[in-house]
């Protein structure tokens, strides 16, 4: 008896990884065939697979940030068009973010995988795309005022049907997108990307039979389930508190996140009790948000053994006060986000230092700016593109934190200069890591990032999101704070500009934009 369940074990285990395996492939093929550099290289973009009840069976590498938002979108989709309604053929998109999405720019694709005519599982992505309309190019306003100003709110709807992209789904992105051919292009690499997915599990269900292939993918998250329960059960019960908090800013009360995170029968229970109330700024952040922050915690303290899928959401349990910076509701805006999120994966962090403070590092920065450049080249044609800017990783109780990378809920890469250049007229004359601005300690946190770029024709466009302009991570066991971000306009004609956390403005030709990002905490006293 014992031998056959360890037998059974093994073969979920080999499945498990082959899912795995198709998620990542998913995620290749994305990065291969998108036409946006914010994907091609900066890797903004996540896949999943999700079961045929819809129920997350495999991540990519990806952005967790990106991760937590699939299976509320999914979800969504499904309840919108009934799964037993659905045919080969048929896709489905959506980005709103109050019906399980994140901000407007991200977009998710979803696809049905048939296999001899049965429906056996779900090929999903999410991608940043680059322009979805609103007041400011990019669709990345940090003037925001409503989620209205932000771009176009695409509910639960029908992509595609016979495999072909439905005309008035592309009439609505062409008449209101400022750069609907890359849109168009990048939805069309995630529907590359399902396709390959498609083709990976119909193999293996031609291997195993379409009944054992679904009663596989069921068993793979009963056991991911079954792990998660016993590493929750072996955590003292708690509670464990969190509190982190953004940058002060003018006309807004203080914003901070609160978290008590607590063990019981093997669930964890993460109530944001006391997070501020949602304010008329665009650093709001939806249910998604503090789902990523929970998975992407849960993940770092588990053993890689874990099977990294929807078995570990059933045992995390999400307490969110409405109408929250941590649980916006309409017409919240929510394009500047990201920080927020950091902002709440800290302090789940914090609070989990202290239920496992052997495991858990000093935090992370906290932060990554997010840069939209827009304008007219000299001939006319027009340019959209985002920078995606890292900062440094908190030190750990082993080794120093790493310089320049993104951390925590991210893992977007740095664009390389080549790149930038050839779409946008801006000249990336610096880029290297910060130094002297992770904090102190026994183990050292890492250091940011400095950017510096010089804009060779008028009329630029900007719009820049960042944190850790004042209110920088603290140390962990004795560790010291980082150097804080900082953000730099040099005119041509010598004035210089200092800019807050969230701006936008134009550069002309001969202007230089300089950007430094935080660094990680410290931990340990130094010696």
């Amino acid at each position: 008896m014992n031998a056959d369940r360890t037998i059974a074990r093994s073969r979920l285990e080999t499945l498990q990884m082959r899912f795995d395996a198709v998620a990542q492939g998913m995620q290749e093929i994305l990065f291969r065939t998108a036409v946006s550099p914010v994907v091609r290289e900066g890797a903004d973009a996540s896949c999943a697979l999700f079961t045929a009840k819809g129920e997350l069976l495999a991540l990519s590498d990806a952005i967790p940030l990106l991760l937590g938002a699939l299976p509320g979108s999914v979800k969504a989709i499904l309840a919108r068009y009934p799964a037993e309604d659905m045919n080969e053929g048929d896709m489905f998109f959506m980005n709103d973010p109050f019906a399980g999405g994140t901000h407007l720019p991200d977009i998710t694709v979803l696809v049905p995988v048939f296999f001899k005519g049965q429906r056996i599982a779900f090929a999903a992505s999410i991608l940043h795309h680059q322009d979805v309309g609103g007041m400011r190019p990019g669709s990345v306003p940090p003037d925001a005022t409503d989620i209205y100003q932000e771009g176009l709110r695409f509910p639960p709807s029908r992509l595609a049907q016979d495999g072909k992209i439905l005309r008035e789904a592309e009439d609505l992105i062409r008449l209101n997108s400022r750069a609907p051919d890359t849109v168009l292009g990048d939805i069309a690499a995630q529907i590359a990307s399902a396709g390959h997915a498609a083709r990976s599990l119909q193999t293996i269900a031609g291997e195993l039979g379409t009944e054992a292939f679904i009663t596989a993918t069921h068993a793979c998250l009963d056991h991911g389930e079954e792990q998660i329960s016993r590493l929750f059960q072996s955590i003292p019960p708690g509670p464990y508190q969190g509190i982190d908090g953004l940058d002060p800013t003018p006309n807004l009360p203080p914003i901070e996140a609160h978290v008590s995170v607590s063990f019981d029968a093997g669930h964890l229970k993460a109530d944001f009790a006391g997070s501020s109330a949602q304010v008329n700024a665009p650093i709001n952040c939806v249910r998604s948000g503090p789902l990523s922050a929970l998975l992407y915690a849960v993940l770092s303290l588990a053993p890689s053994t874990l099977f990294r899928n929807g078995g570990v959401l059933r045992r995390i349990e999400l307490h969110l006060p409405e109408a929250s910076v941590v649980n916006a509701s309409v017409p919240a805006p929510v394009n500047a986000r990201m920080n927020m999120v950091r902002c709440i994966t800290s302090a789940v962090l914090q609070a989990l230092s202290k239920a496992a403070p052997d495991k858990m590092p000093a935090a992370n920065s906290g932060m990554s700016y997010v840069l939209a450049f827009s304008g007219s080249w000299p001939d006319g044609n027009r340019f959209v593109t985002t920078e995606i800017i890292a900062g440094g990783a908190g030190g750990g109780p082993f080794s120093k934190g790493a310089d320049a990378v993104s951390t925590d809920v991210g893992n977007a890469m740095n664009m390389p200069g080549e790149a930038l250049e050839e779409i946008a007229p801006i000249r990336l004359l610096s880029a290297r890591i910060r130094e002297g601005s992770g904090g102190s300690g026994k183990y050292p946190g890492g250091n940011g990032i400095r950017r510096e770029y010089l804009a060779l024709t008028d009329g630029v466009s900007v719009s820049l999101r960042g944190e850790r302009f004042a209110r920088v991570p603290q140390g962990l066991l004795g560790g010291g704070s980082p150097e804080p971000s900082a953000a730099t306009i040099l005119r041509a004609d010598g004035e210089t500009i200092s800019l807050t956390a969230r701006s936008a403005f134009t550069l002309n030709s001969g202007d230089r934009l300089i950007v430094e990002s935080c660094g990680g905490a410290g931990y340990g006293t130094a010696d």
